[in-house]
């Protein structure tokens, strides 16, 4: 086994916006290793075709109104301090968004041009070449990271490195086969999501849950695994995912018809096509589900080609006529507002250990993400991460010594394969579930028990690693599904079609224990076969 040993002050995993930010302030102080699975920036940021919320123009009205629109979409589960915590740093999120070089669109007069989205109350949305804004967001920071950051690119984190429960880094692998460990006095995960665990998402294909699944390992505590939001407008192509097609899109009077061209949103919701992004892609699910094809009508847009270059690029790419007027769509796999228990700042249950952007669930987004806040999020959180830890007395990283309790290989032989897990989350972890289809799927795991509650071997491969994580994602994901016997936000029970209010600020907790696979085991023998 080739080692490489490193010692640094903080540790950041990944490279989205929640992880850049985070390492554009902390160099500031202290020293910073980047450690990304695959190249510097990519992930979900840098497909983010919105924009990011932010009341920054206006007055103390529109930050209420903010806070206000974010818990109306979250349904009742949302941290209320969080919220506050994180919209009202939203100048000084723009303010370095800004002096990095992003080019946020302005009109003639050099005024921000501002968009509206779903359960927006108003136009609070900003964005950068029409629908490239996580392009360019990425881009600048990209240029403004300073030299004396640390990256390391290339490297699949296999787990953190714990001492006595403290995290103290992680170790790895890179392409060349060499075990890097890198030891650190702080831990951030900054992985994005898990999108990739069905077969149509709009997320990168690096989202396959490695956060969570990493975080869980270590024993941390992980929260709302249910809630993972399907976004309505998904490009179709033959009946597969092709690329998003931004809810700004609808902001500019784009409407959701089916083949009869009968608006579908009229009877749902009072906001129409701007209702909350749950209560869309249940109504296109439905539309579909009857029969019918559904489609994005952008016939009432004018200029639709210089509103949204990079989409309507896209479409042409796939063969559909933008002078048609529809699109044909489907809901795919888009956010977790789930994951790692966090507060603002991105402190864990784990000392040493944050969690910022999608890997986090600190409360912001509740039920049912609140469209554009997302950018926000990871970005707010790694301002409030940085300023935290430049007023802790530094702690110094622990000794050099890989973990001795590293697993077995004989369980990666068993392993499915990344399509088979997608095709049973499809099948029995959708957008909307039912008691037999969630224990039909715990079921399922059952048989990778070993994998899901032990550590990852070095031996492993990246696909191997990444397979393993979906699996521990899933289990999390489908277990709290099932306990949630109600439906909320994000989170659709067919055989609970209500909401209910025990359930309303109640929380589902993962945290690995020793009885972890007498759980597994006892839902295997009562699973529906």
């Amino acid at each position: 086994m080739r080692l490489k040993h490193l010692t640094t002050d903080v540790v950041i995993i990944g490279s989205g916006i929640a992880g850049m930010m985070a390492a554009l302030e902390m160099s500031r102080t202290r020293k910073v290793t980047m450690l990304t699975k695959t190249s510097l920036g990519a992930g979900n940021s840098v497909k983010a075709q919105g924009g990011i919320a932010a009341a920054l123009h206006r007055n103390k009205e529109d930050e209420s109104l903010h806070v206000n629109d974010t818990l109306t979409a979250g349904n009742g589960c949302n941290d209320i301090n969080t919220v506050e915590s994180l919209i009202q740093e939203a100048p000084r999120v723009m303010e370095c968004l800004l002096k990095s070089g992003v080019p946020f669109d302005t009109d003639t007069n050099g005024h921000f041009q501002l968009a509206r989205e779903g359960a927006h109350s108003l136009r609070r949305i900003f964005h950068a070449g029409g629908d490239a804004t996580g392009y360019w967001i990425m881009s600048s920071l990209k240029k403004a990271l300073p030299a004396h950051i640390e990256v390391l690119e290339n490297v699949m984190a296999h787990d953190l490195l714990m001492d006595n429960g403290i995290c103290d880094g992680v170790y790895g692998t890179n392409k060349q086969g060499e075990t890097i460990v890198v030891h650190a006095a702080h831990t951030v995960l900054a992985t994005g999501g898990g999108g990739q665990l069905y077969s149509t998402t709009s997320n990168a294909e690096e989202a396959t849950g490695d956060g969570y699944a990493m975080a869980y390992r270590a024993g941390a505590e992980l929260v709302d695994m249910e809630f993972l939001q399907f976004h309505p407008t998904m490009l179709s192509i033959g009946g597969k995912g092709a690329g998003l097609l931004s809810e700004a899109i609808r902001g500019e009077g784009g409407t959701l018809i089916d083949e009869n061209e009968r608006p579908i949103m009229r009877e749902h919701h009072p906001l129409g096509d701007l209702a909350p992004r749950d209560v869309v892609a249940k109504a296109v699910y439905e539309t579909e589900k009857s029969g019918k094809q559904v489609y994005l009508s952008i016939q009432q847009i004018a200029d639709f080609e210089k509103k949204f270059p990079s989409i309507a690029a896209s479409v042409r790419e796939h063969g559909v006529s933008i002078e048609a007027g529809v699109l044909p769509i489907r809901p795919g796999a888009h956010f977790m507002m789930g994951g790692v228990a966090a507060d603002a700042s991105g402190q864990t249950t784990v000392t040493g250990l944050y969690a910022i952007g999608e890997v986090a669930c600190t409360g912001m987004h509740g039920s049912n993400r609140l469209a554009s806040n997302s950018l926000l999020e990871g970005a707010a959180s790694a301002l409030l991460l940085a300023r935290e830890l430049s007023s802790i007395p530094e702690r110094q990283a622990g000794d050099r010594r890989l973990p001795l309790f590293q697993g077995t290989s004989s369980s990666l032989m068993t392993l499915p394969d990344k399509e088979e897990v997608q095709e049973k989350m499809d099948q029995w972890v959708g957008i909307v579930r039912g008691e037999t289809q969630l224990r039909r799927m715990l079921h399922w795991l059952a048989s990778y028990r070993d994998n899901i509650f032990s550590p990852i071997p070095l031996e492993a491969s990246k696909e191997e690693v990444e397979r393993i994580n979906m699996l521990v994602t899933a289990w999390m994901m489908t277990q709290a599904a099932l306990l949630r016997t109600e439906t909320r936000g994000a989170h659709i029970r067919e055989d609970y079609p209500y909401s209910r209010n025990e359930w309303k600020q109640k929380r589902i907790e993962f945290q690995i224990r020793r009885e972890a696979p007498a759980i597994i085991g006892r839902l295997e023998k009562e699973a529906v076969h």
